[in-house]
């Protein structure tokens, strides 16, 4: 499905695999681009032998790139099938609450925006668009307490964590500050399937690059906040980066040996 459509699978699942944790997933999330919409949901029904439950024109605080949710279940297996508003599938994932859930499965293998941060078992709150309440909603409170019962650490600051108080802003890959995209290397990319010989060397799911900074309160100057974005730039082909920074280094944690 995920070749076909140019899906991506993130959430739990994503997350998962990125580490060495050990939880049960409640289900499954696959993001499709507009386009691809009813071609997953014939993929998932036909191919796969899911029913359909429920589709809903469905919101997320925040992530303006949603557009439809497809719920659907075989057995006690349930997956959901999220629809965006554009081409790019990922687009959306960068707009999540919580840099640890900001990883994605796709056809030709596992990314990890976050690296360093989500193998240390820790996310930085990612607030896109500043609320008058500066709060969050019920749906959103609950992700955080999710997945705090499973070992994860959350501040809305990356220098709230031992050992990160000092940081160059704006620079470093961890710094909610840094614009990021896709193709900077700060990311962790690990290869899981073959590609085909007719594949080009890319690790996105489409022909986009995705740019994005998280929003929230400054490093630097803990009474400022800053709003955060997200942008789609289509390329010919997006490759693996070989640079040795955050992305090299994290080949080398000991729960990437492990999981891969």
């Amino acid at each position: 499905m995920l070749r076909t459509t140019r899906g991506v699978v993130s959430g739990s699942a994503a997350l998962l695999m990125a580490t060495d944790m050990a939880f049960r997933p409640g289900d499954m999330d696959i993001y499709v681009p507009a386009s691809q919409d009813q071609t997953a949901l014939a993929i998932a029904q036909k191919r796969l032998g899911f029913t359909l439950k429920k589709s809903s024109a469905r919101t997320y605080q925040n992530n303006v790139d949603i557009k439809r949710v497809h719920t659907l279940k075989k057995g006690p297996k349930k997956i959901n099938i999220i629809t965006t508003k554009g081409e790019n599938a990922m687009a959306a994932i960068f707009q999540f609450h919580c840099t640890v859930v900001m990883n994605v499965l796709t056809a030709a293998g596992l990314y990890c925006a976050y690296p360093m941060l989500t193998l240390e078992h820790r996310g930085v709150v990612n607030l896109p668009v500043l609320l008058k309440d500066s709060s969050f909603s019920r749906r959103t409170r609950a992700c955080f307490e999710k997945y705090r019962d499973r070992g994860i650490s959350i501040e809305s600051r990356v220098t709230a964590f031992p050992g990160r108080t000092h940081h160059e802003c704006h620079i470093a890959a961890e710094c909610p500050r840094t614009v990021r995209s896709t193709s900077d290397g700060k990311g962790l990319y690990v290869e899981l399937f073959p590609r085909k010989e007719n594949e080009k060397e890319r690790f996105e799911a489409d022909e986009y690059t995705t740019i994005w900074m998280l929003g929230g309160p400054m490093c630097c100057n803990g009474n400022t906040y800053c709003n955060g974005f997200t942008k789609s730039i289509q390329a010919s082909a997006i490759t693996v980066s070989t640079r040795p920074d955050a992305a090299y280094r994290a080949t080398n944690h000991p729960s990437v040996r492990r999981q891969y």
